[in-house]
């Protein structure tokens, strides 16, 4: 009885773990972080929105515009994956198709992260960039 008594624990704990969303504080193998870090901003084209960058501990990475004015968004949430090589990750978009692949330089700040611009094969995409880069992402839950 003992024994399936302790199978049993393990199982219901082992579900309980893997049912948790990753929140911003845990670290990827790379220490990068993962989670769900969002900043606000205005934008000519989307308004007054909430960017939030979700980042999953399977390498996988979404860019998600949430409206902050009731405004309708034309902005689809994009989908990637994302590689950590020391002080810098590589995102690489999968859909939008064409939506191309970056390279940021990235820090912690106690639970913020900033990122920094470094490259991208999508010329538009440096001014983008470039915005986002000065203020830090915050945790969102």
């Amino acid at each position: 009885v003992l024994p399936a008594v302790v199978a049993v624990a393990l199982v219901v704990a082992a579900c309980g773990t893997a049912a948790r969303a990753p929140s911003a504080r845990q670290a990827t193998t790379s220490g990068f972080p993962a989670g769900a870090f969002a900043k606000e901003m205005d934008d000519a084209e989307l308004g007054h929105v909430r960017l939030v960058w979700r980042f999953e501990p399977d390498g996988r990475w979404a860019e998600i515009p949430l409206a902050l004015d009731g405004q309708k968004l034309r902005a689809p949430v994009v989908r990637g994956t994302y590689v950590v090589d020391g002080d810098e990750v590589t995102l690489a978009t999968e859909y939008p198709p064409g939506w191309g692949t970056s390279q940021h330089g990235w820090r912690l700040d106690g639970d913020q992260l900033w990122t920094f611009f470094m490259e991208s094969d999508v010329p538009d995409d440096k001014e983008w960039y470039e915005s986002l880069d000065s203020r830090p992402w915050v945790p969102y839950e």
